[in-house]
Formats: structure tokens, sequence, C-alpha cells
């Protein structure tokens, strides 16, 4: 699991980004792949995330809130 910061939130469009600690590279994040208990997330906001090969870059998967 890698961990990150969420960057950017466009809650009404479904989607965001994650900037992870160990890569310069943002990571998208779709709103589908978060466990609906955990939601909202915010911008600023800590997480631990999986991230896949897809098309055209990175996309999180398994996205869980760390703890502040």
């Amino acid at each position: 699991m890698q961990t990150g910061t969420v960057t950017r939130l466009f809650e009404v469009r479904g989607f965001g980004f994650i900037s992870p600690d160990a890569s310069d590279r943002d990571v998208f994040l779709g709103m589908d792949v978060i466990d609906q208990s955990i939601i909202p997330l915010h911008e600023g906001q800590r997480v631990e995330f999986e991230a896949i090969d897809a098309m055209p870059g990175l996309k999180a998967t398994m996205v869980k809130p760390l703890p502040s």
C-alpha cells in the first residue's frame, strides 16, 4: 500500500487526485472506489491506497483515510 495526500477533489464531478508520498506523479481518484462509509474525503486528507495502471495514467484503488 502507498500513502499520499488528496490534493484536488471535485465531488460534484465524482473524481479527484492523490499526490503519492513516493512519487511526483498524481494518481486519479474516482469516487466509485471509495467505501461509502468513509465519504466525504477532503482536500489535504492523508490516505492509504493501491495504484493500478489505467489509461492515461495511474488510478487509485482501495482508498482508506489515515488517522490524523
